[in-house]
């Protein structure tokens, strides 16, 4: 017993261990259960043949050739105005979404003014909410606003000012 007051930590708990060992020996329970060692079962069938649930092979499927995220930015382009009208209903007539980047989650868009431009700055968060939420990934990480595109001019275009003379009969 004075060994087991000088040990401490591990020790300790290799001689609690032991001695429990010993009083379950002398009541007849030491080594009377084996343990089980789990075998892990692969996905990968032996001769390709089991049967396997559809689910489980296009999720295999996307897994394998790494379809997840670019998938989901085609949902997220596709599926652009039922977004944008779940987070303010003139949003999809104002807004428009022109690229998706898989690789970084970004979400570009392009606003028809730039009120419009001030006002996504200020609900990015509401909609990368909505757009993960209709894809139902966390695809999209942040939202880029574009400028906005000038529109063309009708008409013709005005003819440039020919130089004024001055006072001196010069040219400016």
């Amino acid at each position: 017993m004075t060994e087991a007051r000088n040990t401490s930590g591990v020790d300790l708990a290799r001689v609690a261990l032991h001695q429990a060992r010993g009083a379950a020996k002398a009541r007849g329970e030491a080594g009377t259960r084996k343990t089980k060692r789990r075998t892990r079962s692969s996905s990968t069938r032996r001769d390709g043949r089991e049967p396997t649930g559809f689910a489980a092979l296009l999720q295999g499927l996307m897994a394998d050739r790494a379809w997840e995220l670019p998938a989901a930015g085609g949902s997220v382009l596709d599926r652009w105005p039922d977004i944008a009208a779940a987070v303010a209903p003139q949003l999809p007539h104002q807004v428009a979404a022109v690229g998706f980047h898989p690789e970084t989650g970004q979400l570009d868009l392009r606003p028809a003014s730039s009120a419009y431009a001030t006002q996504l700055r200020l609900i990015t968060a509401r909609i990368v909410a909505a757009a993960n939420e209709s894809v139902g990934t966390e695809a999209v990480r942040t939202v880029r606003v574009l400028p906005r595109v000038p529109r063309p001019r009708l008409g013709p275009r005005p003819r440039p000012r020919p130089p004024r003379r001055t006072l001196r009969g010069r040219r400016r």
